[in-house]
């Protein structure tokens, strides 16, 4: 039975709208720098005793909640596609890779030695 391409197409929206519009590559890769950049800092910073362990615990809450919420603002009808939609979608991102990084720090947090 060969590969019927309109029935893939209906089972994967996401895929179709790739084909169709493309991806932007001038947006997409430096926000995948970012978020790579940012879920590896800050358990290297935790590494280092810069923060405290509550402090990470009410980031990533903060980034979850702000995250989802512009991830929300960023699909509204009147917005998507438009420059504040791409902003808001990168703002998600960029606040969902801090909340995995702070919750990646829990595991990595080491206390400051005191001297």
């Amino acid at each position: 039975m060969p590969f019927q391409t309109d029935a893939a197409l209906r089972q994967l929206p996401a895929l179709a709208t790739l084909v169709t519009h493309g991806v932007r590559l001038p947006v997409v890769l430096p926000l995948i720098a970012a978020c790579v950049f940012l879920v590896a800092f800050i358990p290297w910073a935790a590494s280092r005793g810069k923060f405290h362990i509550p402090g990470y615990g009410g980031i990533a809450i903060l980034g979850i909640v702000c995250g989802l919420l512009f991830g929300r603002l960023s699909g509204a009808r009147r917005i998507t596609g438009t420059i504040a939609g791409v902003s808001l979608a990168a703002m998600f991102f960029l606040l969902i890779a801090m909340a995995v990084g702070c919750l990646l720090a829990l595991f990595s947090y080491r206390p400051p030695l005191e001297e």
